[in-house]
């Protein structure tokens, strides 16, 4: 049951939204261990050494194929529960974020974009049952035809899963299990840059042109 339903949320519109009773949405989405900075989305796009295609279905998230608009991932998942632009930190970032609970399970997805284009998906699962997580892990290898025969202990040591185009899927398992969509296109990694920052000393010049100087009279 818990696969099938798996199955159907990687591909169409979450059905559920989430209840931010108490709490505001950018305080709860920044909670979530996302990636949002340069060295943070560099070390992702990085290919592992001695990753080799393993698939021959081409690896999406959701069914949303990579280089895909902001535009197009809206019209396929339908309306985000939350947008962030982290222009300040990584030059053209943005990150929407969709919230798909199956059963008890809480599903935070993120997709980020770089430039308008899609590079990036992560599946964030609340689980503290081994079973549940095995299950989505089952139902993922299953989705690129790598399910291993039954039996097998440990599946991590089946990931990552990778297509033809170098596109892959990376298994992690810190705080929450995370499945996370990279992109193989190698044109992508050279346009993470950090944000020019504004100097203090700048800012400084900024404000004393633009605000009054103070007159003082003397007697």
């Amino acid at each position: 049951m818990l696969t099938s339903v798996w199955k159907r949320l990687i591909s169409g519109k979450s059905k559920r939204k989430l209840d931010f009773v108490g709490v505001a949405k950018k305080d709860y989405f920044d909670r979530v261990n996302y990636v949002r900075t340069v060295v943070g989305l560099r070390n992702v796009l990085s290919k592992p050494k001695q990753v080799a295609p393993n698939t021959a279905r081409e690896v999406a998230f959701r069914g949303l194929p990579f280089g895909a608009s902001l535009k197009e991932a809206k019209r396929l998942l339908g309306k985000p529960e939350f947008q962030v632009n982290h222009n300040q930190d990584v030059v053209g970032h943005e990150v929407l974020f969709y919230f798909s609970p199956i059963g008890s399970m809480k599903v935070t997805q993120c997709l980020h974009f770089l430039h308008g284009k899609f590079i990036m998906g992560q599946s964030h699962i609340k689980t503290t049952k081994p079973a549940k997580g095995r299950a989505v892990l089952e139902a993922e290898l299953a989705n690129y035809g790598l399910l291993p025969e039954p039996g097998v202990a440990s599946l991590e040591g089946l990931f990552p899963i990778c297509d033809g185009q170098g596109n892959r899927v990376e298994m992690h398992h810190a705080f929450d299990l995370t499945l996370t969509y990279v992109t193989g296109d190698p044109a992508v990694l050279p346009l993470v840059a950090k944000a020019p920052q504004v100097k203090e000393k700048s800012k400084k010049s900024f404000l004393k042109r633009i605000l009054p100087v103070p007159q003082v009279r003397y007697v």
